[in-house]
């Protein structure tokens, strides 16, 4: 056997095992455009006092976002700072994120809670201000929570063309939109949340009527939140759907496409009053705290 063909054998092997190693480093890409329902208020590990599920309101989302996306995934107890991590990887188009967060009153911004509760893993990692602590009001645990650095600087890939309906508290409270402006670095066409507290039924109830103007209706994103009514917090008084960036005609007069008949394919929570605590998140050698 010459000494090219042996080259060039060699070349190959190498070429194929380059591929493979990048093949099992890197997450799947999938093809054709979907949806996402990440339900982190339903995770088994939250307690009664911060645990609230909503069956119906899953089940309605999924039937909605159906008519448009072929697959829909769906996040409760998987809802984890790595799964969180690779959402951009995954062709989502449309992200409905049912999530406790937090206020930071120190960068501005809220923080979004994961379903896993300190202790459970050591997330050594991201300890330099990606991620922080959710502490919610009569829940004796904290949930590790995703911050506008995790965000920016953690998660693998971009988003396209995606539309993120963080169910939350204060998603867009005014002077809080380090999040919100995080989301859309990283490629979100629009990110629509609540601008104050808001109550567990009208959170759901809110982002029902939403899907049903923009999917059944065909809204555009400003027309759809504009035609959902402001609400009445018990401790926060009036609060309203908002989206980001309120001024981009690409962002309000967005409608979701048909997904499903177009066949387009891509290449690429709630009330509790809740604090947050910065932490250095300790190694499993050291002393939790």
């Amino acid at each position: 056997m010459s000494k090219n063909i042996v080259y060039a054998i060699i070349t190959i092997m190498i070429t194929l095992a380059s591929v493979t190693v990048y093949l099992y480093s890197y997450p799947q890409q999938r093809r054709q455009p979907a949806a996402a329902i990440v339900d982190q208020l339903s995770g088994s590990q939250l307690t009664s006092s911060s645990r609230y599920p909503n069956q119906t309101f899953v089940e309605t989302a999924k039937a909605l976002l159906y008519t448009r996306f072929s697959a829909i995934d769906y996040y409760s107890d998987n809802a984890t700072a790595y799964s969180y991590r690779d959402l951009p990887t995954l062709g989502y188009k449309m992200i409905i994120w049912r999530a406790h967060s937090a206020l930071d009153n120190e960068t501005k911004s809220i923080a979004v809670s994961t379903s896993e509760a300190y202790g459970s893993k050591d997330y050594a990692e991201y300890a330099h201000g990606e991620l922080t602590l959710c502490k919610i009001a009569g829940d004796p645990r904290m949930y590790f929570a995703i911050t506008p650095k995790f965000i920016k600087e953690s998660m693998n890939g971009r988003f396209e063309d995606t539309v993120v309906i963080l169910m939350s508290c204060n998603g867009l409270r005014p002077d809080y939109l380090g999040t919100a402006e995080a989301f859309k670095a990283k490629g979100v066409r629009t990110f629509i949340s609540w601008d104050g507290w808001v109550d567990p039924p009208d959170n759901d109830q809110g982002i029902t009527l939403l899907l049903q103007y923009l999917i059944t209706g065909n809204d555009t994103i400003r027309t759809a939140i504009d035609k959902i009514p402001s609400y009445s917090s018990l401790i926060g008084g009036p609060v309203k759907l908002g989206l980001y960036p309120d001024n981009d005609p690409q962002s309000t007069e967005y409608r979701i496409p048909s997904y499903k008949q177009d066949n387009t394919t891509s290449d690429t929570a709630t009330i509790a009053v809740t604090k947050m605590k910065k932490i250095r998140i300790p190694r499993r050698s050291e002393k939790a705290h």
